[in-house]
């Protein structure tokens, strides 16, 4: 058997920039994300797709109003890296929850309670960070005070 999770691996793959949106790099997400060090690149990749898909479909309307990211944030942060900053920590938090989830649903047996319960803490707070980062990129700052109960 082999295991598939090997800790010290950085992974290649990137999401492409599109017109409107910087690339992403799946070594970043490791790098940030390094509590996932054992999932797959494979398994990165789709997750990090489907949160980006889900992402710009968010951000659609408003980005109506810009020619790209950059211009969104020099408007509404005064420079460009703030915008590409909240972008990666929605992208990348919103699939950290994704794989979280996974992890959650392949790990359900009664002896796994106890980790479960700090499994979805982990997942949860991956969705006040994506919600966080959503609420500056649309609105400029923050709108609603996000708490993990």
């Amino acid at each position: 058997m082999e295991f598939v999770g090997n800790k010290n691996e950085v992974y290649d793959a990137v999401l492409p920039a599109t017109e409107q949106y910087p690339e992403l790099k799946i070594s970043e997400f490791q790098l940030v994300f390094h509590f996932l060090s054992n999932e797959t690149e494979a398994g990165i990749l789709h997750h990090a797709t489907v949160a980006r898909v889900t992402i710009h479909r968010e951000l659609f309307d408003t980005m109506a109003e810009f020619e790209n990211l950059d211009a969104l944030s020099v408007e509404r942060f005064g420079e460009t890296d703030t915008g590409n900053t909240l972008y990666k920590q929605a992208v990348f938090a919103m699939t950290a929850n994704f794989l979280v989830e996974n992890q959650l649903s392949m790990n359900a047996t009664k002896e796994a309670a106890e980790r479960q319960d700090a499994i979805q803490a982990k997942a949860d707070n991956c969705l006040v960070q994506y919600r966080r980062a959503m609420d500056l990129l649309l609105n400029g700052e923050e709108t609603y005070r996000f708490e993990v109960v």
